[in-house]
């Protein structure tokens, strides 16, 4: 089974909005982590193109790397959890139908947030000890104080996203046939296969044939 949701849309009320909200911001965040990685990327080319053949390694890259590990490790989690792109077991849940679905749902949820919660916190108070000791790495003594500081914030984001798709879950739960909005929703291979097909063949049409352009038509 696929886990899979669209691009937050309009509408939606309180709910909606803040979903859209959010999205702007884990946007961001995954962003910046993949920019990290592709800038780590040349990064580690130049380390090896550096000491193998210049014999001159770029000085605490070790470091370096360690220091921004953080960044693409944590920064997308929100991101992630959004589009329903972590690994779960779905064989048992894929099943269920209707309000036991969204209380189920909403019970892995709040234990989600409960489990994300302790991290948070105990992630804040290791960077607070390491800021308060100035603790550095070993050789070029990079201080490591901000990369510590990013694991609180990018979960904290996760957190939010995970209450924010409680209530939609909650929401689901009063009113079960409504349309899903903040959460993600559980589709077949099948149907995952169909939707994925269906968009390649939409950016493979010509311009004047995709709906909407007005173009073709007389």
């Amino acid at each position: 089974m696929a886990l899979t949701a669209d691009t937050p849309s309009q509408g939606g009320g309180a709910l909606g909005a803040v979903d859209r909200f959010m999205a702007r911001i884990e946007d961001a965040f995954n962003i910046v982590a993949a920019m990290v990685i592709f800038l780590l990327m040349f990064f580690m080319v130049a380390e090896v193109v550096g000491r193998k053949i210049f014999n001159a390694p770029i000085p605490g890259a070790i470091d370096w790397i360690e220091v921004s590990m953080a960044t693409f490790a944590f920064m997308g989690a929100a991101y992630c959890q959004r589009l329903g792109g972590h690994i779960r077991m779905d064989l048992v849940i894929s099943n269920f139908r209707g309000r036991f679905l969204w209380c189920v749902e909403a019970l892995a949820t709040a234990f989600a947030m409960l489990y994300i919660f302790v991290i948070v916190r105990r992630s804040f108070m290791h960077f607070l000890r390491a800021y308060e000791i100035g603790d550095s790495t070993i050789d070029t003594q990079l201080p490591v104080w901000p990369s510590k500081l990013i694991v609180p914030i990018a979960l904290g984001l996760l957190f939010i996203r995970l209450a924010i798709q409680l209530f939609g879950y909650f929401r689901l739960i009063a009113y079960p046939t409504a349309t899903p909005i903040a959460v993600p929703i559980i589709k077949s291979a099948a149907e995952h296969a169909k939707e994925e097909i269906a968009e390649i063949i939409h950016d493979d049409a010509p311009v004047d044939d995709r709906p909407g352009t007005g173009a073709g038509r007389r």
